[in-house]
């Protein structure tokens, strides 16, 4: 091959996590513009039944994709298994069924503000566990810090900018439900979090990303159809309705979203860490507030406008900072903030961010 052509993969390579993890975020924001179409009381449309559904479509394509594709690779350690077992859990059982219940005492605006608080949450478990270098007295270490809170304000922004902040239901002990959505979706971000930290930590001792993607959604698929088998028990909930777009919003999110774009992101955790991968999570409330422009023909206003330029300007802040972690990791940089190997690899360092 030759280094022209060595240069072009290494910048192919360098950019596929950012191109991932945008095109999930825009491929959520149509999905959930389908569903709330979709979701309607004259369909009647169960959206515990929709995730189960989901769910089954992600793993058969996972695992149909790690047999053909991993085949041949060692088999996991009933370690490996545990692990994956907990972070199906965490992720899927615990962190999706909680924010399809809170939606019952809170509006999506309010589960959405909690859930801009995962790329925060993500960066303080990251530093405590060292996972995550910070320095707080550096400019990189201050990029960092302002630009992971300058994202989950931006997309806070844009959500409050939106719609209002309220309760849902007829008002009756709207006050406790409150709080009951409030803790539910606590609880939901606290399990996300930590399950980025762990898919890092098992993609370390098991660098399957594709198998490990299929194992995490299969136990997560069993652990919520046994949910969802205990709480919807009438069977006619269970019927796809060929009427509406429950189908395209069960394949989409089962086959793109949840399948393809889940093992895409276990990658990017693996490659560039959770505080990478979590931060580009604003850019969600971002997207939709662009799919409601265009489809819905809403019209934005001053403070959504300033919020999405800070969720861009804040990934833009933390991705800076990142990219001198990973030239110190491969020695481009020294300790003493000296570019070394300059003359050697030029363009292919420059293109690794």
């Amino acid at each position: 091959m030759s280094v022209v052509g060595m240069e072009i993969g290494m910048v192919a390579y360098s950019a596929a996590p950012y191109a991932v993890l945008t095109l999930k975020s825009v491929s959520t924001a149509g999905l959930i513009a389908m569903l709330q179409s979709t979701l309607d009381p004259v369909h009647g449309v169960n959206p515990v039944v929709v995730a189960v559904y989901q769910q089954l479509a992600a793993s058969s394509v996972l695992i149909s994709l790690a047999l053909l594709l991993d085949r041949g690779r060692r088999k996991p350690s009933w370690q490996i298994l545990s692990w994956t077992c907990l972070i199906g859990f965490l992720q899927i059982t615990v962190a999706e069924l909680l924010l399809t219940a809170s939606l019952q005492y809170l509006t999506t605006s309010v589960q959405t503000v909690g859930l801009n608080t995962i790329p925060v949450a993500v960066f303080v478990m990251a530093i405590l566990a060292g996972r995550e270098k910070f320095a707080w007295c550096s400019a990189y270490g201050q990029a960092k810090l302002w630009g992971v809170f300058a994202s989950a304000a931006g997309a806070t922004l844009v959500v409050m900018a939106s719609d209002s902040v309220s309760t849902t239901g007829d008002g009756t002990g709207a006050l406790n439900g409150y709080w009951v959505g409030v803790l539910m979706v606590a609880a939901a971000v606290l399990g996300h979090s930590v399950a980025y930290l762990l898919v890092e930590r098992v993609a370390i001792e098991f660098s399957s990303d594709l198998t490990l993607s299929a194992m995490m959604t299969s136990f997560g698929t069993i652990q919520t159809a046994l949910v969802a088998a205990l709480f919807v028990r009438d069977l006619s909930s269970w019927k796809i309705n060929t009427d509406s777009l429950e189908l395209p919003v069960i394949l989409l999110g089962g086959i793109l979203v949840n399948g393809v774009f889940y093992f895409g992101q276990n990658w990017c955790i693996h490659t560039k860490g959770p505080v990478f991968v979590a931060v580009f999570s604003p850019l969600l409330v971002v997207f939709s507030f662009l799919v409601e422009i265009v489809l819905f023909q809403s019209k934005p206003n001053i403070s959504s406008v300033v919020g999405a330029v800070l969720v861009v300007g804040g990934l833009y802040l933390l991705l800076w900072a990142k990219t001198r972690d990973h030239k110190e990791e491969i020695g481009l940089i020294d300790n003493s903030g000296t570019l070394e190997n300059s003359s050697t690899e030029p363009l292919i360092v420059q293109s690794i961010a």
